[in-house]
């Protein structure tokens, strides 16, 4: 899901530095900046190899305040992309039930697709909610306080961190699905998936109408539920896959000594994407490319449009460096 074309490179920062060679920039630069430089490590040019170096808080004594990618020919890219952050959006289905009919049950029907934090469509959780109504009618208002009460008593058996159930009007309430929460390399905090049914069935047995759904609940659709881009939830489980290739793919788990990978990526952060999709050659034994891909993450702290403008400046000097070579996107807005 998260892994890499061969080879991936990560860098994570929230501002450009202003330091120009990758002596100054080691030097003075400070933690979460992130800068371009050439493979000699001084001003970046047009058809100059390059690289990128991070900053961070790690001991400057021992050489562990700063991060560098894998050096990219121009020559070799291929693709560049870019993709603004976009908040992750639940998924809302409205239900409204009709007609009070007397003798009759009302149910509701949640399919849980991800159930357990399973990944296939075939291990799905049934979740129900019912109201069943007397001899003689009730009001509509009743028969959905009850279903959703019923519902809801239902999710909290599950723990009641899957669905809010939410009444919205006389007729109608809600079923939305809730945030996961992420754990890098343990929980990726997949969105819940779910299906909505409504049914309503005459308790009297009925020969011109026997166990027919009567269509007197209606669940429909009001927002479709999208990952998004750029979100703390991708960043963290991205910088989780690709620190195990660049690091130590036993981290947590070594014993006796266990490395301390270096993290810094945050489930909280506003992160616009940039990709550079390119290759290196190698002429011993067969000439084949092995393709490679850096990310870079620009984390915009507050997401408003103003903070843009870290990652218009990592494509101004993307322009600089691959020239026509390959497409870079057009600036992000600030305004």
């Amino acid at each position: 899901m998260y892994g890499p074309n061969q080879v991936g490179e990560l860098i994570i920062g929230n501002a450009v530095a202003t330091e120009t060679t990758a002596k100054t920039f080691i030097a003075t630069a400070s933690d979460k900046e992130i800068k371009a430089v050439s493979e000699s490590g001084v001003v970046i040019a047009d058809g100059l190899p390059f690289k990128y170096l991070q900053k961070t808080s790690g001991s400057s004594a021992k050489g562990l305040d700063y991060e560098f990618s894998d050096i990219i020919d121009p020559a070799l890219v291929e693709k560049i992309t870019l993709k603004e952050y976009a908040a992750e959006v639940q998924k809302l289905v409205t239900v409204t039930v009709g007609t009070a009919t007397a003798a009759t049950t009302y149910e509701i029907e949640v399919r849980l697709y991800n159930d357990g934090g399973s990944l296939s469509p075939e291990n799905f959780a049934i979740i129900q909610g019912f109201y069943v109504t007397g001899s003689s009618a009730e009001t509509t208002t009743a028969i959905k306080d009850g279903l959703l009460l019923s519902l809801q008593k239902n999710l909290i058996k599950r723990g009641n961190f899957e669905l809010t159930v939410v009444s919205t009007g006389a007729a109608t309430f809600t079923i939305t699905s809730q945030v996961q929460n992420v754990v890098p390399g343990k929980i990726i905090g997949k969105q819940i998936e779910f299906d909505v049914l409504g049914k309503s069935f005459l308790n009297a047995y009925d020969t011109t109408q026997p166990a027919t759904n009567s269509g007197l609940v209606v669940p429909v659709v009001t927002t479709q539920a999208s990952p998004g881009s750029g979100t703390g939830k991708f960043a963290v489980n991205f910088e989780w896959f690709v620190k195990g290739m660049k690091y130590e793919v036993y981290r947590q788990t070594g014993y006796p000594a266990d490395f301390a990978t270096p993290y810094y990526a945050s489930a909280a952060g506003f992160y616009n994407t940039i990709q550079i999709k390119y290759y290196s050659t190698r002429k011993q034994t067969s000439v084949e490319r092995q393709y490679k891909v850096l990310t870079i993450l620009v984390d915009k702290v507050t997401n408003v449009v103003a903070n843009n403008a870290a990652t218009n400046t990592v494509l101004a000097n993307l322009r600089t460096s691959v020239g026509t070579r390959a497409s870079v996107p057009a600036d992000l807005a600030v305004v």
